[in-house]
């Protein structure tokens, strides 16, 4: 690897676990909760901000389920080709490592 790599994963790495750490330590309410309100343009009307939310949240839970699906069908389509293309025509793929 290298050391640039190396830099930036060990940066990822350590504050995905400060934040964990914090999160298990208990982190107030009220500095989650501005992460969750809409921001100034969607957030005009504040007794709509809460449904902006909502809907963002739903939104976001709804496509997420449409892509886990995608995700299935994709995977569904590669195992038809590959038993298509290894049991009907006899084509079998090999994948090898490249040589050192």
């Amino acid at each position: 690897m290298t050391p640039l790599f190396t830099t930036f994963t060990n940066l990822v790495r350590d504050a995905g676990r400060s934040f964990w750490d914090a999160l298990g330590h208990g982190i107030p309410a009220d500095d989650l909760l501005p992460l969750l309100k809409p921001v100034a343009r969607y957030a005009a009307p504040r007794v709509l901000s809460p449904l902006t939310t909502l809907a963002t949240l739903l939104g976001l839970t709804i496509l997420s389920g449409i892509a886990l699906g995608a995700l299935g069908l994709l995977l569904l389509a590669l195992v038809g080709l590959y038993l298509l293309l290894n049991e009907v025509l006899g084509i079998t793929v090999e994948i090898r490592p490249f040589a050192a």
